[in-house]
């Protein structure tokens, strides 16, 4: 009898341990996930916590294009010289064919619109590639999350101006012009917009004429 009770008491003592093991008392009261290394709050090393956090900002960004099939980012910073950040912001709704995306790129002060321009993201892709649109939509989505990446800013003045028309085709801004030495009478912040493979140009602030104008194009 007593071989017998000894028997039943370690298998009930064997199921205890496998059942603290596998069922942790956090997760039992929370219905949390077991692994924790998905419960930021568990982690130890903070890499893995900004490692999770970054993954969380995926997915429900992921989830949102899901939801609304809208692209869209924005940035605010001060173009015009006043002190006021503008709001730089570019978005686009794929209702199609990634080629036929309509993209609108905007420049706000105040919610006055300063500038506004718009061109389908086909322009983006080369024809001869033939990419299915699984492929241009991942591509897509990339080029408008980094569309305010720093590298596409500029502090310019007159010399730096000069040097660049040596590389770039002229746009509203003559070289060594009147209108060009009010722009620059003193160093302006250019912002580099990525219209397509083909185009791009330079945007800056006309203090006299009150209006973003296109420096240079290529």
């Amino acid at each position: 009898m007593n071989e017998k009770y000894r028997f039943w008491k370690i298998i009930l003592f064997s199921y205890l341990l496998l059942f603290t093991y596998y069922f942790p008392a956090s997760a039992q009261e929370k219905h949390a996930s077991i692994d924790s290394l998905h419960v930021p709050a568990h982690y130890i090393d903070s890499l893995l916590k900004l490692d999770s956090i970054d993954r969380a900002l995926q997915l429900e960004d992921e989830r949102r294009f899901q939801r609304t099939k809208q692209l869209a980012t924005q940035r605010s910073l001060d173009l015009t010289g006043d002190s006021i950040p503008e709001v730089l912001r570019l978005e686009g709704y794929v209702k199609g064919k990634v080629d036929d995306t309509k993209l609108i790129f905007t420049v706000r002060s105040k919610g006055k619109m300063l500038f506004q321009d718009s061109w389908l993201a086909g322009g983006y892709f080369d024809t001869a590639d033939h990419l299915p649109d699984s492929i241009k939509l991942k591509r897509l989505r990339t080029i408008v999350t980094v569309f305010f990446a720093n590298e596409n800013f500029e502090v310019v003045d007159s010399n730096d101006f000069s040097e660049m028309m040596a590389r770039v085709t002229q746009a509203d801004i003559k070289p060594h012009s009147p209108d060009a030495s009010e722009i620059f009478r003193q160093p302006r912040v250019m912002y580099s917009v990525f219209h397509s493979r083909d185009y791009w140009y330079g945007l800056i602030w006309d203090p006299k004429r009150k209006k973003f104008v296109k420096a240079w194009r290529n």
